[in-house]
This record gives C-alpha cells, sequence and structure tokens, in this order.
C-alpha cells in the first residue's frame, strides 16, 4: 500500500500517467500543485491523452480543492473531450431522455385519466384531481381499466380509499 499524502510531489510530476494524483500527495500548496499539473498537462502533444489525464486530475483534485478553482485552473474543454468524460455525458443525456419520456408518458396518461372519469363520472373536484395527478404510472393504469365499472364520484372516492391516497 503506498500512502500518496506521504508520497514528494516531484516524482508525481514528472510521469503524465502520475500528474493525476500530485494533488494528492504530500504537497505543502495543493493549489499550486494543480497549476503545475496543469502546465505540465497542456504540454501533452497528444489530445487524447492529454484529455484523459485533464479529467482524471480534475476528478481527483475534487476530492481536496474546490470545483470552481479546479475549473478556473483546469482547461474545461480540454477534460470534455476525454474518453470517461464523453461516457458519462452520454449516460446522463440517455437517463434524460428516459426521464423525459416517462414524464411525458405520466402526463399524459394522467391527462387521458382525468378526461375518461370526467367522461364517466362529470366534473372531479380539485382535490380529487390532485390525488390521481399524484398516482404513479401502474396506479393510473389500474385506475384506467377500474373506472370502467364507474357510475358515480363515490365509486373514485371508494377507489382511492382503496389505494390510501
Amino acid at each position: 500500500m503506498i500512502r500518496l499524502w506521504e508520497q514528494p510531489t516531484q516524482s508525481f510530476l514528472e510521469s503524465t500517467g502520475l500528474l493525476p494524483l500530485a494533488v494528492l500527495t504530500q504537497t505543502s500548496d495543493k493549489a499550486q500543485t494543480l497549476r503545475q499539473v496543469a502546465s505540465r498537462v497542456e504540454a501533452i502533444p497528444e489530445l487524447r491523452v492529454q484529455s484523459n489525464v485533464a479529467a482524471s486530475t480534475g476528478i481527483l483534485a475534487g476530492l481536496t480543492l474546490e470545483r470552481d478553482f479546479i475549473n478556473q485552473v483546469l482547461r474545461r474543454e480540454i477534460m470534455q473531450q476525454s474518453v470517461i468524460y464523453q461516457e458519462w455525458r452520454e449516460e446522463f443525456l440517455q437517463e434524460g431522455r428516459q426521464e423525459g419520456e416517462q414524464t411525458g408518458a405520466l402526463k399524459g396518461e394522467q391527462s387521458l385519466i382525468l378526461r375518461l372519469l370526467t367522461r364517466r363520472i362529470g366534473d372531479i373536484s380539485p382535490e380529487v384531481q390532485s390525488q390521481v395527478q399524484s398516482l404513479s404510472l401502474e396506479q393510473l393504469e389500474a385506475l384506467g381499466e377500474a373506472l370502467l365499472d364507474f357510475l358515480e364520484p363515490d365509486d373514485l372516492l371508494s377507489w382511492l380509499r382503496t389505494l390510501g391516497a
């Protein structure tokens, strides 16, 4: 086991592969060390290596330094070209798309169920509308089936009571 915080910083500044670890070493000024690392990262000729080292440095520096300072010292556009950043970005975008689709589906389902309820049993109070809008997608689907048997507003209220909604 190597305790990075006990290791001299200089040897980490001399190897491209160790640059991201330098801010975790035995240094009296982590901010200055990050500036030195950033300077050496800028000197890496291969863009892909440069972006990967910068991103790794940013992640590890986040353990000991403030995000705003890290963003000032390390060039954000270089870090954004790293393979790990690109992978995370794609995952986050995919999650956002899925969440948006689910939210859209939920809103659409709520709207449809409320329209069907109004058509089936008449006007629904704002309180009951709010209860229906708080249901999960699965509960809305169950309500969509159950409302076919409703004859009056009390049927909906009874159904909601069975859920504890």
